[in-house]
């Protein structure tokens, strides 16, 4: 093919405009706008509009419970809180992760213990969960990462050895299954974000589901107003802290209550969509041999924040991962390599005289963060090097999927230009 490459000044590949996000239609706006009208907008009990969220959630998922919070990262906040985590216990979590996870067992008080991923993964490696564990290890957080299920069967098994508890972050992952049963139903307690980038949103917010009515009546605790504590704690083991709770404002608004509740009616609908779209740009791409997508479990199904591909450079005549994905940028194409940076390395979690502006992170029990050198975590370093995501629309969009196809073989027919390519120097 001699069709000049984007990147070299040629035209664009992917000319069809991608589809706006989030999918807002009429529901989404006629609920808001109802909540707007009553002028109802802050709730401090469970009123109408979180009421119908929260069970809408656990109808969906199937438990018992469901809490509708503020956010994601209150939502994991207020599981660990829920399934015993105290100030001065570690919690075991990968790296390769967004930071809320990570942060947000600093918020609870406690430690979080960096673990690598499982190799060829995304998530936790359940043999991290034995070799790190130490008598303060109260608690396993496992990340659905994009979208893709963890290996559950592992960390259930690794976590039942040392005898914590897990909490599902399934923020990546709504509506995704692991051999057949819904993620956040696995663990002691599932976390969602309803950030505005997730697979369904309200803006901001969050919920928590749970078939335990203790873990439901702590997750109360360290957000909610003291209107709601006295109507829904009930176990005496949980009273004591209905006077004024963690004062935490992680209570979800109305207005994204109601946005959330529309949207959830959706997420088959938009799930569908999504597999359709990355099912056609995968049979077309079928035969490029440098790029492959993870495998699933018999009876799993992917949630979705994007699809998550791996790149291998040695098939790929020398071109970089970052140069690849460079040249179908420079085409048109909405992906992006590495996924979160290495938090290990970052300046707060390096430098404690900054995390200690945060966080306590040094407990007289002996718990204390320590930094992780450079290179600690092997399979996070493979994970960067080699992984890829690509956007995946809500809606039917073949046209964009194969104009996508049409890009990435125009590069792959002319991988010495793109390996030779020099940019020029801002």
């Amino acid at each position: 093919m001699t069709e000049q490459l984007a990147l070299l000044g040629g035209d664009k590949a992917v000319t069809v405009p991608w589809p706006r996000y989030p999918v807002i239609d009429q529901e989404e706006v006629c609920a808001a706008t109802r909540v707007v009208m009553s002028g109802f907008l802050s709730d401090c009990g469970r009123g109408e509009y979180v009421a119908a969220m929260e069970d809408a959630f656990a109808a969906y998922f199937g438990t018992q419970y469901a809490l509708g919070l503020a956010s994601g990262t209150g939502a994991i906040h207020s599981g660990l809180f829920a399934i015993g985590v105290k100030p001065g216990d570690e919690v075991l979590c990968a790296n390769h992760n967004w930071i809320s996870a990570i942060q947000a067992v600093f918020h609870a008080g406690a430690v979080p213990v960096l673990c690598d991923v499982k190799p060829g993964s995304f998530s936790i490696d359940p043999a991290e969960i034995l070799r790190k564990v130490t008598p303060r290890t109260k608690a396993v957080i496992a990340t659905h990462l994009w979208g893709i299920p963890a290996d559950m069967d592992g960390i259930l098994s690794a976590a039942a050895k040392i005898g914590v508890p897990v909490l599902e972050d399934v923020s990546h992952a709504h509506g995704g299954k692991y051999k057949g049963r819904m993620l956040g139903t696995l663990g002691a307690v599932g976390c969602f974000s309803l950030q505005g980038s997730k697979a369904i949103v309200g803006g901001e917010g969050g919920v928590l589901i749970t078939n335990d009515e203790l873990i439901y009546q702590r997750a109360l605790v360290p957000g909610n107003h003291p209107q709601r504590l006295r109507l829904d704690m009930m176990r005496d083991e949980v009273k004591p802290f209905a006077a004024a709770g963690g004062m935490h404002m992680y209570r979800i608004s109305n207005v994204a209550a109601a946005i959330s509740t529309a949207q959830l009616a959706k997420l088959d609908t938009l799930n569908a969509a999504r597999e359709a779209n990355l099912a056609r740009l995968r049979d077309g791409l079928a035969d490029v041999p440098f790029i492959s997508w993870p495998a699933l479990d018999a009876g799993s199904v992917r949630g979705w924040y994007g699809a998550p591909a791996f790149y291998d450079e040695s098939k790929a005549a020398g071109v970089s991962r970052d140069r690849f994905v460079q040249a179908c940028q420079a085409e048109g194409l909405n992906m992006f390599g590495e996924g979160y940076c290495d938090w290990s390395q970052i300046p707060v979690l390096q430098d404690m005289r900054l995390l200690g502006q945060l966080f306590t992170y040094k407990h007289a029990n002996g718990a204390e963060f320590r930094p992780l050198p450079a290179g600690s975590l092997p399979n996070n370093e493979v994970i960067k090097r080699t992984m890829m995501v690509f956007q995946m629309p809500a809606v039917p969009s073949p046209l964009l999927m194969d104009q996508q196809i049409a890009a990435i073989h125009k590069i792959a027919a002319n991988l010495d230009a793109v390996r030779d390519f020099v940019p020029v120097e801002a």
